[in-house]
């Protein structure tokens, strides 16, 4: 592959530490994760956990001990476990990104290294060659060709060509040609670094999921700041002690704001990132995980996906009389002129040079180079009497004039499943925008065989109800035949041309109903992506290119093989790091199951919020006591649905299967949270008439009859239903794991009844309830 020689041997190691001392360095990590404050400050100092602190060291102040243990036991519970678990996952994570650590290639002490991009130091000579980012500003020694890439920055989307002396801004990546650079601005003072400082680099994306959870806790607490004042003062006016007013306040609050259940979430999506990171599959953004279980349609290249990606030359086809020597002298020409091997062109020199490695002797010089692109689909080298040209051939060779039968052929060889270069000269120089006529020398036929498990793959994906979809650069034919020997359908299948001839509302609906599109450029394949979102498809990305960043940016979930270029992985959310497609069926899955854990606690945490909050207003309207204590319902709460929703959330126990969080979720929370609102209330009310105006015996009553709901609940979520014995035997550790945590949750408030107000039912008051609620 060629290399630049830098125009002098880079620093020396002394010149390196002269400037390391000075401060000279890139070693600069702008903010791209939460820092521990942040985490700390999150878990602790949130509006809920200030409020009902604020009331607990007033019961404190008050000398009311119990309720400020019991009460603040699930808040500093929640809080220290979700820090400590944040902090470990973040550490994992951080190691695992470690995983897919950025490099840079440096000249230093007259070699060529290969460093850490933090090590870097001011006046660094670094190479650039297609697909690399630079990391820290500097200026061109050298220039071939060198094509930039500046959208991040300008917003602009044409590339910029740099020639000698031109300034080169961090956050810009190339996309053609080759280069050397100084660097003259590094670590905080780069541009890049600057941008990130003043945008604040961190933003926390949300899920689909997330943003519904954030929305109900907004909510919430909108609701809590305006009826909770009333609340109080409501207790004050009936006759209640400031005291219990203040624990009525507790209870109302920590009802309202389900603060565990944000918790386990991120509890769940982390541990989720750690689990399928440990199958090669690097989590760069730890919200992906569940991303991953609402995509609809993948859209990915062939290359590297449904092939190996291993290309090799199997024949060279002389056009128009030409002689295989002469083509290969010309072939030598182009290729050891090339400032930048890819992979194509790397496979026809090892080609061109085991065929025919007689041919020695000087390489004239080039004038000038028009670097291959995705957009362009050739390339060419520009001698003093000629100009040779390599790329597709239907941008090569007119389709008005094949006399030589070549575009015929190539399209034959293609739908056999094989890639195939045209090879020509031109005997004017060809300009940027426009390529003179060709004269065809030779078709170059390589070959790339399909991954043996990519049929497995493809029915995991199909299994998930995920559509596919190929994008690729390559030949319709090629294409479409890769795509039957992978097991896809690719009788409807479109090229770039056609797209761009369509209507808005044609090229939907091509979009829509084809999985096959090929010769695509990379704004073509953004507007696919696009196109879909628009659709209403949650779309994922698959790429390593250059040509895919535009679609990578676009899509909601981008998904980069190892082995891509630096930009493509900066840009995306996971990265394969055993650049094979098979792993990412178990992502899917594994995010399906995250997302299930998500939504199996937001039915125990959010049915409770509504069935205790339908409580208090319904006891509320009667005008009776509060029909709870803080110390009560916190340890029901506890038993009932925190331990249970943890263990969701680590994967201890898996809930039923849940479609739609509306529908399975919000549905059901609304009718469990009714129905057991209706029967709390009517349980309180008779039980407080039957024992006199006993307020502690219908609490008591109350803080039973929770327990009992909440395992129903428990037991629901999980298929378990009591009047289908059959499901409790299916599911019988579900079932007994229930039934225990039930009667330690139970026995506790029977055997230390003065701590918790308790008053144990009797016979009388069971039977006088019973009676009452039959004739209800």
């Amino acid at each position: 592959m060629p290399t630049h020689q830098p125009l002098h041997p880079g620093l020396s190691a002394a010149e390196v530490n002269a400037r390391r001392q000075r401060g000279q360095t890139n070693n600069f990590k702008p903010r791209v994760g939460r820092t521990y404050w942040q985490i700390v400050r999150d878990n602790v100092f949130n509006l809920f956990n200030i409020v009902l602190g604020t009331l607990l060291l007033i019961v404190v102040l008050l000398q009311d001990y119990s309720t400020a243990i019991f009460a603040g036991f699930s808040v500093v519970t929640n809080s220290i476990l979700g820090t400590i678990q944040e902090i470990n996952a973040k550490r994992k994570l951080d190691r695992l990104a470690a995983l897919a650590a950025k490099e840079a290639r440096v000249w230093r002490d007259g070699e060529l290294q290969t460093i850490s991009i933090y090590d870097l130091v001011q006046d660094d000579i670094i190479p650039i060659e297609p697909g690399d980012k630079i990391v820290v500003d500097g200026r061109v020694l050298a220039s071939d060709a060198l094509e930039m890439d500046e959208s991040q920055l300008t917003g602009e989307s044409d590339s910029v060509f740099k020639v000698v002396d031109s300034e080169l801004t961090s956050g810009s990546f190339c996309i053609a040609g080759t280069g050397v650079m100084v660097a003259t601005r590094v670590g905080k003072a780069s541009t890049i670094n600057q941008l990130s400082v003043a945008a604040k680099a961190y933003k926390n994306v949300k899920t689909p999921t997330q943003q519904r959870l954030d929305a109900l806790v907004e909510l919430m607490i909108v609701v809590m700041l305006l009826i909770g004042p009333m609340l109080f003062f409501s207790e004050l006016r009936h006759g209640q002690s400031f005291l219990n007013a203040i624990r009525s306040e507790v209870v109302f609050v920590s009802s309202i704001v389900p603060q565990g259940l944000v918790l386990t979430a991120l509890l769940s999506l982390t541990l989720g990132a750690i689990s399928i990171s440990r199958h090669q599959t690097l989590i760069q953004r730890v919200n992906a995980v569940e991303s991953l279980a609402n995509v609809t349609t993948l859209c990915f290249d062939k290359t590297g996906t449904l092939t190996q990606n291993k290309l090799a030359v199997t024949e060279l086809l002389p056009l128009n009389g030409a002689a295989n020597e002469d083509i290969h002298h010309k072939l030598r020409l182009y290729l050891q002129n090339l400032a930048h091997l890819n992979r194509t062109a790397g496979a026809v020199a090892e080609y061109s040079e085991h065929t025919f490695s007689n041919h020695r002797g000087p390489v004239p010089s080039k004038v000038r180079e028009i670097p291959f692109s995705s957009a362009r689909k050739w390339g060419a080298i520009i001698f003093e009497d000629e100009t040779l040209v390599m790329g597709a051939p239907e941008r090569l060779l007119p389709d008005t004039d094949d006399s030589y039968g070549a575009l015929a052929r190539a399209r034959d060889l293609s739908r056999q499943g094989l890639r195939v270069l045209a090879f020509g000269r031109a005997a004017e120089p060809s300009q940027d925008s426009a390529l003179a006529q060709v004269e065809p020398l030779a078709l170059i036929v390589l070959s790339d065989q399909v991954r043996p498990d990519i049929q497995t793959t493809l029915d995991a994906f199909q299994g998930q109800n995920v559509r596919l979809k190929v994008i690729s650069g390559d030949n319709l034919e090629t294409v479409q035949a890769i795509a039957r020997q992978s097991g896809m359908p690719a009788d409807r299948a479109y090229t770039g041309d056609h797209l761009e001839a369509m209507s808005g509302a044609e090229f939907e609906v091509a979009v829509m109903e084809s999985s096959l599109f090929a010769r695509i450029e990379p704004e073509t394949k953004r507007r696919i992506i696009a196109t879909l979102k628009k659709q209403g498809e949650y779309v994922a990305m698959v790429g390593d290119g250059v040509n895919d960043v535009p679609a990578l940016k676009e899509a909601h979930l981008a998904i980069v093989m190892n082995d891509g270029t630096q930009i493509s992985k900066d840009v995306s959310d996971i990265v394969l790091l055993n650049n094979a497609m098979s792993t990412l069926p178990f992502a899917f899955q594994e995010g399906r199951q995250i997302t299930q854990s998500i939504y199996g606690t937001a039915k125990l945490f959010l049915a409770k919020n509504f069935y205790n909050i339908a409580l208090i207003f319904f006891i509320g309207f009667m005008t009776l006591p509060f029909p709870t204590t803080p110390v009560q319902i916190s340890w029901i709460t506890f038993g009932t649905v925190n331990i249970p929703a943890t263990l969701i959330a680590i994967g201890w126990i898996r809930p039923g299967y849940m479609a739609k969080f509306r529908k399975d979720v919000l549905d059901y929370v609304f009718t469990a949270g009714i129905t057991g609102a209706a029967m709390l209330a009517l349980l309180y009310v008779v039980s407080y008439f039957a024992t006199d105006e006993n307020t502690f015996a219908a609490r008591s009553a109350v803080t039973l009859f929770i327990a009992i709901y909440g395992t129903l609940i428990f037991w629901n979520i999980h298929e378990v239903e009591l009047f289908w014995p059959r499901t409790m035997l299916k599911h019988w550790r579900v079932t007994l794991f229930g039934l225990v945590l039930l009667a330690l949750t139970m026995v506790v408030p029977f055997l230390v009844p003065q701590f918790f107000d308790f008053v144990p039912p009797t016979p009388a008051l069971c039977c006088w309830v019973r009676c009452s609620t039959t004739w209800y």
